[in-house]
């Protein structure tokens, strides 16, 4: 319910020179406002989605109702696939270079054309 915003205009308004009790009217006012109209938001919605939805029969009306999600979730979840997606084909991309080099020789023992002994701190990670 604010509680930065209303306690800070409560003691803006009692260093602007307001009465102690005047400001705490002015706290309660505003409070009461604000739930007042978050009342009133709610039974709007419930209202105007209970004339969409229920025909005079009392019954839901299926052909109201939307089937496809929102499109805030449908650009996320589209998002998520594209960046799932690209993870993917540069891992396969990425396991696939790996193993073409491994299959072609050119990862072995030898860097630079010097052998490598296993004790030198440049080992090859693969055997």
């Amino acid at each position: 319910m604010g509680i930065i915003s209303i306690p800070g205009m409560m003691t803006g308004a009692i260093l602007g020179g307001a009465d102690v009790g005047q400001a705490a009217r002015l706290q309660m006012i505003i409070m009461f406002m604000i739930s007042a109209s978050s009342v009133l938001a709610c039974i709007i919605v419930t209202l105007s989605t209970l004339y969409v939805c229920v025909d005079r029969e009392d019954r839901i009306r299926s052909d109201r109702n939307h089937k496809r999600p929102h499109a805030f979730r449908r650009a996320s979840s589209d998002g998520i696939r594209a960046v799932v997606g690209s993870v993917r084909r540069a891992w396969i991309f990425f396991t696939g270079s790996v193993k073409q080099l491994l299959l072609e020789g050119i990862v072995n023992d030898r860097i630079d054309g010097e052998d490598i002994d296993s004790g030198s701190e440049r080992a090859p990670l693969l055997p």
